[in-house]
């Protein structure tokens, strides 16, 4: 299922009575260790220099080890002691390595259901699409993409009104879901799967989570829609989409895309928050199992970036099944997973991180199979602090 490297980790996005073990990567048959996966235990460790009953054993395995794999050996160890604290303070698992910083980005608060919040942008609709002579490519860069307030919008004449309301309402507060009606108009809409007309769909692949697969394919039938990327200099349109989801999520705009010298210089990277849309399309039974957003980053890396939220924008409706759910919310109606489902022109937004910096393990997620018609969605996720790639 994965490949985990020493002092390092793997995810599994299991479920309960779920069996596992460890075995040598040469010699596949040699197990190391056996674990089931338990109700409320999200981490579990194998400790190869440990001899129980025998110090003098484990102080000379220890010793074996250089100083950057003792330095590493004690990283983990010490995550191990803080979970045993944190677990019992919050009575869930801390993920990430200690110590990690807390979140650098707004987090909406989701306190019941049915909460609404507010936020406005003058990145409004469009309502006509710009011919291909004016939606260009934007070529532009750093401080040249600056809009003042002041100013119009990029093809202000294409669009409705001069301000936007966006309601975000709460679906689930952990993990914090939230839906937004109308993110995208009907002519938006159209301009993206034009777009994606002109794209070549791939068989969508698997990411993170040291799978062992250089190319990212997934031979689990994970994952078994197809994919492709969309930048935010593609179009004006998409641009504003950008624009659009910094104002929702109270971002500056400039962090969805890489910087010039001048802007932001105390955030310690010039590099976007954000990945390119991805446009996911679901033909009949084409689905993706639960899984989360967030990975496990390398033992050595200080900020440990990881996927703090993702925005859906639906491109379709009318279908059967194809709904994104949530099967371990918190509620205390149901044993039932939270299902939201797809609207034309609606948004979901969820957080995978919480503002202490772990990581919501509630926050797994599945896209329900399509089981009649087909479905069309982007995403947009982004990451804190950055996006390393």
């Amino acid at each position: 299922m994965a490949i985990c490297p020493p002092f390092e980790a793997v995810g599994t996005a299991t479920f309960p009575s779920h069996r596992f073990y460890f075995a040598d990567d040469e010699d596949p048959n040699k197990i190391l260790t056996r674990f089931t996966v338990v109700e409320g235990q999200s981490v579990m460790y194998y400790d190869p220099f440990v001899v129980e009953g025998d110090e003098k054993a484990t102080r000379r395995n220890l010793e074996s080890l250089t100083l950057d794999e003792y330095e590493k050996y004690e990283k983990r160890a010490r995550t191990m002691r803080f979970n045993q604290i944190y677990r019992e303070t919050t009575g869930r698992d801390y993920l990430p390595i200690y110590p990690r910083n807390k979140l650098t980005h707004f987090l909406w608060p989701a306190d019941y259901y049915g909460q609404q919040h507010w936020a406005t942008t003058k990145e409004t609709h469009f309502v006509d699409i710009p011919p291909d002579t004016k939606a260009k490519k934007i070529t532009a860069q750093g401080e040249e993409r600056i809009l003042a307030e002041s100013e119009p919008r990029l093809l202000q004449e294409y669009r409705k009104d001069d301000v936007l309301n966006m309601t975000l309402t709460v679906l689930s507060c952990a993990p914090r879901v939230f839906e937004i009606d109308n993110f995208l108009s009907e002519a938006e809409v159209d301009h993206i799967i034009e777009l994606a007309n002109a794209i070549n769909l791939r068989k969508s692949t698997t990411t993170g989570g040291g799978d062992g697969n250089t190319d990212g394919s997934d031979s689990t039938g994970t994952r078994t829609s197809k994919n492709s990327w969309i930048d935010r200099e593609r179009s004006p349109v998409v641009d504003a989409i950008y624009r659009r989801a910094a104002d929702l999520l109270l971002l500056e705009e400039s962090l969805l895309r890489r910087r010039g010298k001048t802007e932001l210089p105390e955030f310690g990277s010039k590099k976007a928050i954000s990945e390119s849309l991805q446009l996911v399309h679901y033909e009949n039974s084409q689905q993706y199992t639960a899984h989360h957003d967030y990975g496990f980053g390398d033992i050595e890396d200080e900020e440990q970036e990881e996927r703090y939220a993702t925005l859906l924008l639906y491109l379709n409706e009318g279908m059967t099944g194809g709904e994104t759910c949530f099967p371990r919310w918190e509620n205390a109606e149901t044993s039932d997973g939270l299902c939201a489902t797809p609207k034309k022109g609606k948004a979901v937004l969820f957080f995978s991180l919480l503002p202490d910096g772990n990581m919501d393990d509630l926050s797994q997620h599945a896209a329900e199979p399509v089981t009649d018609g087909e479905k069309w969605l982007i995403n947009m996720w982004l990451h804190d602090p950055w996006f390393k790639q």
